[in-house]
């Protein structure tokens, strides 16, 4: 069994708004043999979240429709507690104190900001908590 074969089975999700972002995650998780959902916003992403069960989720802050704190509000007081207990990582360029200490708040796993993160590193850091 190949590396690629252990993930091939895991699930990511990848909420972004920017299409070419979320693009070039998509394909390298895909590359990396996970299985990929995304969404365009977070109201969407909710949807998919249900649909697929991801095993983490990547997650923006600044969506039009519903933004990345909705989504992870969303998640904690779902009446099914198993969504309350995916890993969510954040991935965005929000740089705020503010915002930072309320995602605090929440069971993320990681704050990555996108323009100093390259895919790579996110797949590393989605494989670190799983």
């Amino acid at each position: 069994m190949t590396e690629q074969d252990v993930w091939e089975k895991k699930k990511v999700c990848i909420i972004e708004d920017d299409q070419d972002i979320r693009d070039i995650y998509v394909m390298k998780f895909t590359q990396d043999g996970f299985s990929v959902s995304s969404a365009e916003n977070g109201e969407v992403g909710m949807r998919v979240i249900r649909e697929t069960r991801p095993d983490v989720i990547l997650l923006d802050i600044q969506m039009p429709v519903k933004n990345g704190i909705e989504v992870l509000e969303e998640l904690q007081s779902d009446p099914d507690k198993q969504l309350a207990k995916t890993p969510v990582i954040m991935l965005t360029n929000v740089d705020d104190d503010k915002i930072i200490r309320k995602i605090g708040g929440f069971e993320t796993r990681f704050y990555l900001i996108k323009s100093l993160t390259t895919p790579q590193k996110a797949v590393d850091y989605v494989r670190e908590v799983m």
